[in-house]
C-alpha cells in the first residue's frame, strides 16, 4: 500500500463524514517499515446503534485499535488526529497495520460514526529547540448537531479510560449537548452498556485559563489549522 491509497481507505468518497478526517498524519506514514499482519486488536463486542455517534478519547494507538474493533460492528472510524506525528507517533504503526482489515470490512455508506482522538494531544509544553505538537479539538472538528440529526443521530457516547474528561472534547460535548444531543459514557473495553450522563461546565476560572491557553499556548500552522512546531530559543 502507499500513503494516498491508505488515506482513500480512511478517508471514502461515499462516507457522510469523510470531511472529518483530518489528513495531517497520513504524508508522514511509513507503510513498508509499519505494515503487518500481526497487529492484534482485542476482541471487543458492541452492537451497532444507528442513532449513536461515537467519540472515542484513548491515549496513543489504543484509539485506532478502539476504531477498527467498532468498524467490525459496523461503524465508520474517523480520524481526528490534527497533529504533525513525532517520531514515536504510535498511532502512524497502528494506521498502517490495520488498513486491510478496514478495507476487507463491508461497512455501509452510513455507517455511523467513531471519531478517534488521541488523548494525549494536549501534553505539557518541552524546552527550547523541541518539537511541539500538542493539540487540541474544537466543536469545528466534529459535524454539527444539524448535520448529525439529518443522518438520524440522536446521541452521543464518549469513550474514555476515566471519569476525567479532557477540557477541550468537554467543551465539545457540553456545546453539543446544549443543542439537545443526549450523551453518555464507556469505558474503553468493557462490557457495552453506556451510562446517560449530564455533563458539567466547568467555574469561570478554569473556562477563561483553558481559552488563554488555546490561544497563546499551542503552535498551529494557518495554512492549514494542524499543530505543530519547533519552540524557539529565546532571543535574549
Amino acid at each position: 500500500m502507499t500513503n494516498d491509497s491508505i488515506y482513500e481507505i480512511w478517508r471514502p468518497d461515499n462516507s457522510p463524514w469523510t470531511q472529518w478526517v483530518k489528513p495531517v498524519v497520513f504524508p508522514f506514514l511509513r507503510p513498508p517499515a509499519h505494515e503487518r499482519d500481526d497487529y492484534v486488536i482485542q476482541d471487543w463486542r458492541i452492537p451497532l446503534c444507528a442513532d449513536a455517534a461515537i467519540i472515542v478519547d484513548l491515549p496513543g494507538a489504543e484509539g485506532v485499535s478502539a476504531g477498527i474493533a467498532m468498524a467490525r460492528a459496523g461503524y465508520r472510524p474517523v480520524l481526528v488526529y490534527n497533529a504533525c506525528p513525532n517520531a514515536d507517533y504510535r498511532e502512524i504503526t497502528a494506521i498502517c497495520a490495520t488498513t486491510k482489515e478496514l478495507a476487507s470490512l463491508p461497512l455501509s455508506e452510513e455507517a455511523p460514526p467513531v471519531f478517534v482522538l488521541d488523548a494525549n494531544r494536549r501534553g505539557f509544553p518541552g524546552e527550547p529547540g523541541w518539537f511541539d505538537n500538542r493539540s487540541f479539538v474544537t466543536a469545528s472538528d466534529f459535524p454539527s448537531v444539524d448535520y448529525l440529526r439529518r443522518h438520524r443521530i440522536s446521541r452521543v457516547i464518549l469513550v474514555q479510560p476515566t471519569s476525567k474528561t479532557n477540557s477541550d472534547i468537554l467543551r465539545v460535548v457540553l456545546h453539543m449537548q446544549r443543542l439537545g444531543m443526549a450523551m453518555a459514557l464507556q469505558s474503553p473495553w468493557d462490557s457495552w452498556a453506556p451510562r446517560p450522563h449530564v455533563f458539567k461546565p466547568p467555574i469561570f476560572l478554569v473556562t477563561a485559563w483553558e481559552w488563554l491557553r488555546q490561544k497563546l499556548g499551542y503552535r498551529r500552522n494557518d495554512f492549514d489549522s494542524s499543530f505543530g512546531g519547533v519552540i524557539p530559543h529565546s532571543s535574549g
